[in-house]
């Protein structure tokens, strides 16, 4: 029924067993037709989506948890699955930006440090580290995270974004190294001494960018003998209290403030991946290669989502009076996809579109040529 269809998409993943390739759909298929990362929730739905009602959902649930210790021993699932996810992004960008979500639960702590681009002006994650623990990631994972990222992304040249707790001196040598630039939020104080040794105190600077209302106002500095840009900007809060942006970055200052200007929207990707719409904190596993594995699956869902609403959302979904639209571009693309998703095989014939992206990435691929 629905062979032919594999076939095709086996033609992108071509090491892949035939078994291994349709429980890994079948298990993005419902994930967005579910939207929870809890298997025990998923497994009531995979008779009605392989048209096997008669199967006992428990076996069911054996078949997911089957699929998930495949993670072990074939451990380039997960970037497969990766792989194929940021294929999808066939339109030129430029920025990235890194951020962190973290929950508790069974006395387990989950962090993910996360990567992401910024895609269409949507962010779409492309790697994470998972920390286990609460609290701000260290140089060394943020470290960890390009290195790793490095190797299967092609990232020279583009700008990272981060707010105030990604800072650090060989943090930045690294970006740099890499050819990335940046720019990054500070908080008061921070690089003080270094800014006002080459030039005005920090506190001139503030007067001057308080009289110069939503103006940038910058000054060159050097930090362990590398050279780089400290942009204040003074604003109102909502409050009518006069507050300051502060960035450190290796771009010009009105580069800078035009790229800060999209740091946020990491914040709605993690929402949708969590509670507004996958449930990422039904996520109840312990085991590296499970997380791997089932944070590489959502991320393709996601992207799917993404990539598919993009299609017809600027023609067909209006903005209302105050200027954003009437529903989220991913909620939207969600939408979409569950008309495909009552059965296998139509999720199947509607993913069969991508497979050209699959097989050959175009220009603006991040997809480094390796194995």
């Amino acid at each position: 029924m629905y062979h032919h269809l594999l076939d095709k998409i086996k033609q992108a993943k071509p090491d892949w067993k035939e078994s291994l390739l349709k429980n890994t759909l079948l298990f993005v298929c419902l994930l967005l037709e579910e939207k929870t990362m809890n298997l025990w929730k998923l497994k009531g739905s995979v008779g009605k989506v392989l048209g096997n009602t008669k199967t006992d959902c428990r076996s069911h649930y054996q078949r997911l948890k089957r699929w998930l210790r495949a993670g072990e021993k074939d451990k380039g699932l997960w970037v497969g699955l990766l792989k194929a996810s940021v294929s999808l992004l066939t339109k030129k960008s430029k920025c990235l930006i890194i951020d962190g979500s973290s929950w508790q639960w069974g006395g387990k702590t989950y962090h993910f440090l996360t990567l992401s681009v910024l895609y269409q002006g949507v962010s779409v994650p492309i790697f994470w580290v998972e920390l286990s623990r609460l609290g701000i990631s260290s140089q060394w994972h943020r470290k960890l995270l390009l290195r790793v990222a490095l190797k299967l992304f092609d990232l020279q040249g583009k700008v990272l974004l981060g707010d105030r707790e990604y800072i650090g001196e060989q943090w930045f040598k690294a970006l740099k190294k890499a050819s990335i630039d940046f720019v990054i939020r500070l908080r008061a104080g921070n690089y003080q001494q270094e800014i006002e040794q080459r030039g005005k105190p920090v506190s001139k600077l503030e007067q001057k960018a308080k009289a110069r209302m939503g103006r940038v106002v910058w000054q060159s500095f050097l930090l362990e003998n590398e050279p780089y840009h400290f942009v204040l900007m003074a604003y109102r809060s909502r409050a009518g209290k006069v507050e300051f942006l502060r960035l450190i970055t290796t771009l010009t200052p009105q580069k800078a403030m035009k790229y800060y200007s999209c740091r946020y929207r990491i914040e709605p990707m993690f929402r949708h991946l969590k509670s507004n719409g996958f449930d990422l904190e039904s996520l109840h596993v312990k085991k590296a290669y499970k997380l791997q594995l089932l944070m590489a699956a959502l991320v393709l869902a996601y992207t799917l989502a993404i990539v598919y609403g993009l299609q017809k959302f600027k023609q067909t979904v209006k903005p209302q009076k105050h200027g954003s639209p009437q529903i989220s571009l991913f909620r939207w693309g969600l939408d979409l996809w569950q008309n495909h998703l009552p059965n296998f095989v139509l999720f199947l014939n509607q993913l069969a579109h991508f497979i050209k992206y699959w097989l050959k990435p175009n220009k603006y691929s991040l997809i480094l040529n390796v194995p």
